[in-house]
C-alpha cells in the first residue's frame, strides 16, 4: 500500500523564513567588513574632538591676546566670571538628591577649561600657553574617558543582550521542529497503525464473506461446516495442519 509522504509544517515554514544565503561555521567569527580611512575617523571622531576643542580653543585665545591692548586683564575677568558660573552649575547639579553625576563632572571640566584658557588669552609666555593648552587637553580626556567606558560597557551589554536574544530563538526553532517532527512521527505512526487495523479486518471479513459463500454452494463436504480448516479450504487460505491423536501423543513425550 503506497503511503502519503509525511508533511512537516514546522520545517516549511522554517526553510520559508529563514533563508540561508552563506555558509555559516559554527564557533567562528565572520570577517570585518573592509573599511575606508574616512569611515574610520569618522567613527572615532569622537575620540579626536576634545583634542580637536582645545586645540582650536587655545588658538582662539592666542588670537585674542595679540588683538589686546598691553597690559589689559580683559581675559582674565571675563574667564573668571564665565568659571565661576560653570563651578555654580556644577556645585548646584552635585547638591540636588538626585543630581547627574555625569552633569556636576562636565559643569566643572568646564570651568577649569575656561580658566586656563582666560590665563593663556592673558600670558605673552608660549611655554606656559602650549602647557596650559596640554593640560586643558588632558582634563578634557580625563574627564570624557570614563563617559566612552560606560558606552562600551552598554555596548558589551547589548551585544551580549543581542548574542542571547539569538540563541534563544536558535533554541526555540530547534525544540518547535523537534516537536513538529514528533507530532508528525506521532502522526505517521497512527496512520500506519490504523492502515494494518483496517486491513486485518478487511482480510476477516473477506475469509467470513468467502467461508459464508462455501456454505452456501456447498464447497465444502456435509458435516464440515463448522470444520474451520475446511472453511477456510473452501475459501482459498491455507489451513493449518491438524495433529492426530498418536501425533499428539508423541509430541506430548
Amino acid at each position: 500500500m503506497n503511503e502519503p509522504v509525511p508533511f512537516n509544517p514546522t520545517e516549511y515554514l522554517i526553510e520559508r523564513e529563514h533563508q540561508i544565503t552563506a555558509p555559516y561555521v559554527p564557533g567562528v567569527e565572520p570577517l570585518p567588513p573592509v573599511r575606508s580611512l574616512a569611515r574610520v575617523i569618522w567613527e572615532h571622531f569622537g575620540r579626536i574632538a576634545p583634542g580637536l576643542v582645545t586645540t582650536a580653543a587655545t588658538l582662539l585665545a592666542w588670537g585674542w591676546h595679540e588683538q589686546l591692548p598691553e597690559g589689559s586683564t580683559q581675559p582674565l575677568w571675563i574667564s573668571g566670571l564665565l568659571t565661576a558660573l560653570a563651578a555654580a552649575a556644577g556645585t548646584v547639579s552635585a547638591a540636588k538628591q538626585h543630581g547627574d553625576s555625569d552633569t556636576t563632572r562636565l559643569a566643572f571640566a568646564a570651568g577649569g577649561t575656561l580658566a586656563l584658557l582666560g590665563i593663556a588669552a592673558w600670558t605673552p609666555i608660549w611655554s606656559l600657553r602650549a602647557l596650559l593648552w596640554l593640560v586643558g587637553t588632558a582634563a578634557v580626556y580625563a574627564v570624557c574617558a570614563p563617559l566612552w567606558r560606560g558606552d562600551r560597557r552598554l555596548e558589551r551589554e547589548q551585544r551580549h543582550e543581542r548574542v542571547m536574544a539569538q540563541t534563544e530563538g536558535r533554541t526555540q526553532i530547534a525544540l518547535a521542529m523537534v516537536e513538529g517532527q514528533t507530532r508528525v512521527a506521532e502522526k505517521v505512526w497512527e496512520h500506519r497503525t490504523e492502515v494494518a487495523r483496517v486491513e486485518g479486518i478487511s482480510r476477516t471479513v473477506e475469509a467470513l464473506v468467502a467461508a459464508s459463500e462455501a456454505r452456501e454452494t456447498r464447497a465444502v463436504a456435509p458435516g464440515d461446516e463448522l470444520n474451520v480448516a475446511a472453511l477456510l479450504l473452501a475459501a482459498g487460505h491455507e489451513a493449518p495442519v491438524e495433529l492426530t491423536a498418536a501425533e499428539r501423543e508423541e509430541t506430548g513425550r
